[in-house]
């Protein structure tokens, strides 16, 4: 076992101990897509709830969420989860209303966003949403670095966190890659992100390769089949949300989170098929790392990578920041 890794682990203990009560804890905006970065930190959620012994009461998607039937589950003293990730802020502004909605209609309760990395592209959307935050008084923020903890402490809530991902949690439930091969053998897989988060890393490393077979993404490894799932999953969630079918969107989220994690069980294979992953996903860093995969980590388009291996895994032996 990996001293840092146990010890990330055991950071997350720290959410644990604000949950007033094991049996009276609901959870929203699980993510019903197919980013299976998120999808990591579901598992490793669900994985915390496991090992903590904490009974939720109701899980709900963004597609399935509904205020009037949040609050027939959400007595006084119930504590309100929501998801964690790095989709705070101005990028993802469905996630985010979301939250600002559930700040504004619950303000009496203990609510605890889970490890989040912030970002605003524009200040005055950040004071407008600190705005709402701010007002409730029993708000706990965990952020995954010292950018999002100084900006949270500074304009979101007096409570506020440093602390690891929720996909930590996974660490030890996972297969380890053994190390025994050779530097001439090493096959390395260039784990480069696609979406409104790249940089101009991607494209130049991807300049320097002769053959472009090992560059992935999370798409290259989901299948038509995990599409039309999805599909299926969040088109019934939304119509179950306009019939108040709450057993539906029950049963939905248990075939999801099934289907989350054949999706992973799929990733860990193709991960551990390679020698090192040289990456520009966060979760490409954290699921090598769990898995005891050789790494070099880069930037995304706003600097989270770094901010991440520096504040959390930089002295993990076997990951280091690319070098340009």
């Amino acid at each position: 076992m990996n001293s840092v890794l146990v010890s990330l682990k055991q950071k997350l203990s720290a959410i644990n101990e604000l949950i007033l009560d094991k049996n009276d804890v609901v959870y929203f905006d699980y993510p019903l897509h197919l980013n299976v970065g998120d999808l990591l930190i579901y598992a490793g959620t669900e994985q915390f709830f496991k090992d903590y012994q904490i009974q939720i009461k109701l899980r709900r998607a963004l597609q399935a969420f509904d205020l009037k039937e949040a609050k027939k589950h959400i007595g006084k003293n119930t504590v309100i989860l929501c998801h964690g990730g790095g989709n705070f802020g101005d990028l993802y502004p469905l996630i985010q209303k979301m939250r600002e909605d559930i700040v504004q209609a619950f303000p009496h309760n203990r609510i605890i966003l889970l490890p989040q990395t912030a970002h605003y592209s524009c200040e005055q959307a950040m004071k407008k949403s600190a705005e709402i935050f701010s007002q409730h008084s029993d708000l706990h923020l965990f952020s995954r670095d010292i950018k999002t903890f100084e900006m949270m402490k500074t304009y979101f809530s007096s409570h506020v966190y440093l602390s690891p991902d929720m996909a930590h949690q996974l660490y030890g439930s996972l297969p380890q890659k053994s190390q025994q091969l050779s530097q001439s053998r090493r096959s390395v897989l260039y784990f480069l992100r696609k979406d409104i988060e790249k940089s101009h890393i991607e494209a130049e490393i991807q300049a320097k390769l002769s053959n472009l077979d090992n560059v992935k993404d999370w798409d290259d490894i989901l299948l038509p089949s995990d599409i039309k799932f999805e599909l299926w999953c969040s088109r019934f969630s939304k119509l179950a949300n306009k019939l108040n079918l709450s057993f539906v969107k029950n049963k939905i989220n248990k075939l999801w989170y099934q289907h989350s994690l054949n999706i992973i069980s799929r990733c860990q294979d193709i991960f551990l098929s390679y020698d090192e992953v040289i990456t520009s996903r966060l979760h490409g860093h954290i699921f090598s790392c769990l898995l005891g995969l050789p790494n070099q980590v880069c930037d995304n388009s706003y600097g989270k990578n770094s901010g991440y291996y520096r504040q959390w895994t930089s002295e993990i032996d076997y990951t280091k920041l690319y070098e340009e």
